[in-house]
């Protein structure tokens, strides 16, 4: 790949980012009791940290808040006027709001310097309809009911209770407690482990509200696996950007949920925190190796935002969130050349474009019980021999440690296959003549039974026991591979091609791949046809598949056309997804987000990377309805905003189909990106500075 610009220093500016305090991490607000245990034991305490009890290792305690009836809702429904705005704007549009009887309000968006306008309050969506149709009239447009956190006061008169396991009852504080473990972890069950101080208090919706404090970098380590685990993305270089992003997210989002009691919750509305089980070695090493180090833009932390997979193109951060930042520029994820490593076959191969006779079964033998030049259409096509098949039969019959015995001149070929290999043996008691009939046409052939048996493995097909025509040498090759397969079951071996030329099994580390002198070298398409290359260039990144022979290098090697093509974002399934509704069920999805009685059509309009930029639904009254951004995707319930669709049928029948790439809202750090850069050789700097383009690294000392 071509080398991205990248500073010779690491600035160091203990001024600008001075040293980290503890973050608190919500781990739960919806509870009304936890069952608790301490590693070791230790204390139960007040929040200022007087032992009010006890525990012993392994006693759980159950932490129950009594709420005297039904808790208050945590969240409310509200109407968003208008996608996100600078701030002027949005006083302007509450002002007008005002005039027309609303009591409006603003709320900044986290991720971008602008302001969401929201009116009304709502117990449920449907409450809303009344003022939702109300601004519609008023030429009002993207209105969307949004559901909000609820502000509430806390309730008086409640208690919060301990209960051992010997069901012994006692208050404890009504500002809650916090658990003091003789060792490291706090364990919640059904939650996991956690490193760091837990708090349980309640909260204003007359739940309890758990809060794990820890340091900045003990918070990383149960944060960079669950955004991006090293099972799926097993690169250093890869997980050491997405170590930068998230301790650069984690600092400038800060007190994002300060109104809660903590900075930032555990999921994806902020980043996702699995505490102690969710550590891995991997990540605890990318985050070592950048202990310290923050992306910035003019001084400051940016904001890192980063996505599972971009489709292809991140976008800017005005058609999402609004704003402008100029590291949230759009950015291709793919690259400028891809980084190939060339192959060669071993052995002469046919020219032949179009190889529909070539299959598995036939590169395993090639790979061991016939020549190579036995792969060409005309040869295979030319009928079987018993002088064809004698050796290879021989050979396997050897490698299987079975009596040798040679092929019956007599009769059909298949059941010759079959029968030297001893199957013929295996059918009295197993086979009946009734399944023969319901198999196999009548008077054929000679051994029912063993035909029965070869149709049901689905080694001979049906309809060739009718055949008239010779049986072709592919056919009777086909036959021995899949005599083979039972006998000896056999799966490809399968990896990653490393840019060192090594393989990478998932859920494995690198290993080298041995091949032999006179090696095979095919393609497999999509599809999963297979076509035998004299050469290839094969791209770093892209799966093989191997057949090793008894020796052990591998004869055979087959690369595989990624079906999600040659972006750095294609190792994730949702690189490229179908998404199909039934007319009921798009209007029901539709439904939960804005007021329609029907669909009549949907409009939308794209940038050059086919990304959906401005949604229009028009409504069974041809009333339109506008959409933007965020919410397009959420609009529709689908992953992402780069998509077409078609429809088939009509009226109630009508069926919407999706074809789409991504996930997520395409803004900053491509994950799966990030992971195909590091395959091609990236460091985590090039990395960064590809996706937050102008950013620099900075160290906090």
């Amino acid at each position: 790949m071509k080398p991205l610009l990248v500073p010779a220093l690491i600035l160091s500016v203990t001024s600008i980012l001075a040293a980290q305090p503890p973050l608190k991490i919500g781990l739960d607000t919806q509870a009304t009791e936890w069952i608790v245990s301490l590693e070791g034991g230790g204390q139960v305490c007040d929040r200022s940290g007087i032992t009010l009890m006890r525990l012993a290792p392994d006693e759980k305690l159950r932490i129950w808040w009594d709420s005297r009836g039904v808790s208050d809702p945590t969240t409310e429904y509200r109407i968003q006027v208008g996608r996100p705005h600078p701030l002027a704007e949005a006083a302007a549009l509450m002002r007008r709001l005002k005039e027309l009887g609303e009591s409006p309000d603003r709320v900044k968006v986290p991720d971008a310097d602008t302001w969401r306008v929201l009116t009304g309050h709502f117990p449920e969506a449907r409450a809303a309809e009344p003022v939702l149709q109300k601004l519609q009239d008023l030429g009002f447009e993207e209105l969307w009911v949004a559901s909000e956190a609820r502000p509430n006061q806390p309730r008086k008169g409640r208690a919060l209770y301990a209960v051992s396991d010997r069901y012994e009852r006692r208050a404890l504080p009504l500002a809650g407690v916090w658990l003091r473990p003789t060792g490291e972890l706090t364990i919640l069950q059904g939650k996991g482990r956690f490193r760091g101080k837990v708090e349980v208090f309640p909260n204003a919706q007359g739940r309890l509200t758990v809060v794990n404090t820890l340091d900045l970098e003990t918070y990383l380590r149960g944060v960079v696996p669950k955004e991006m685990g090293a099972w799926e993305f097993p690169s250093l270089e890869a997980l050491k950007a997405q170590a930068v992003a998230a301790r650069t997210y984690a600092v400038a989002n800060r007190g994002k949920r300060a109104a809660d009691g903590f900075d930032m919750g555990d999921t994806v509305a902020d980043q996702v925190y699995g505490g102690r089980d969710g550590e891995q070695s991997l990540t605890d090493r990318a985050i070592q190796e950048t202990e310290g180090l923050f992306a910035t833009y003019g001084g400051k932390p940016i904001q890192a935002l980063f996505m599972a997979n971009c489709g292809g193109h991140t976008t800017d951060v005005a058609h999402v969130f609004g704003g402008d930042a100029p590291y949230l520029r759009a950015v291709s994820c793919y690259p400028a050349k891809p980084l190939a490593l060339p192959y060669a076959s071993g052995v002469p191969v046919t020219t032949e474009s179009y190889q529909p006779w070539l299959s598995w079964e036939l590169l395993r033998l090639a790979s061991e019980a016939i020549p190579a030049e036995w792969l060409t259409g005309d040869r295979l096509a030319k009928a079987a021999t018993l002088n064809d098949l004698a050796q290879p039969v021989r050979i396997l019959q050897q490698r299987l440690a079975l009596e040798v015995r040679p092929l019956a001149r007599e009769g059909n070929l298949y059941l010759a296959l079959a029968r030297a290999f001893g199957f013929h043996r295996i059918v009295e008691g197993q086979e009946r003549p009734q399944d023969a009939a319901y198999f196999l046409p009548e008077a054929l052939p000679e051994d029912r039974l063993l035909a029965t048996f070869l149709t049901r493995r689905g080694v001979v097909a049906a309809s060739a026991w009718a055949a008239t025509t010779p049986i072709t040498l592919r056919q009777g090759l086909q036959t021995l591979g899949r005599l083979w397969q039972e006998l000896e079951p056999f799966t490809p071996g399968e990896g990653t091609l490393l840019m060192d030329r090594q393989v990478r099994r998932k859920r494995g580390g690198p290993e080298p791949l041995p091949l032999a002198f006179s090696l095979l070298l095919a393609e497999e398409a999509p599809d999963g046809s297979l076509r035998l290359v004299p050469k290839a260039d094969i791209q770093v990144g892209d799966r093989l598949k191997w057949i090793p022979g008894e020796e052990g290098p591998a004869q055979v090697l087959v690369r595989r056309l990624d079906p999600d093509g040659a972006a750095w974002d294609r190792y994730n399934p949702t690189a490229h997804w179908r998404v199909e509704y039934t007319e009921a069920d798009l209007l029901a999805t539709v439904r939960k987000r804005i007021k329609v009685t029907g669909i009549r059509d949907l409009r939308a309009q794209y940038n050059d990377q086919g990304r959906v930029l401005d949604l229009t639904l028009v409504d069974s009254q041809g009333a339109p309805h506008r959409v933007r951004g965020m919410h397009i995707r959420g609009l529709l319930g689908l992953k992402d905003n780069v998509f077409r669709w078609l429809t088939v049928g009509q009226g109630a029948n009508r069926r919407w189909i999706f074809y789409g790439r991504g996930w997520g809202h395409g803004l900053g750090m491509c994950q799966t990106g990030a992971y195909g850069m590091a395959l091609e050789g990236a460091t985590f700097q090039q990395i960064l500075q590809h996706y937050y383009p102008g950013m620099s690294l900075q160290r906090v000392d």
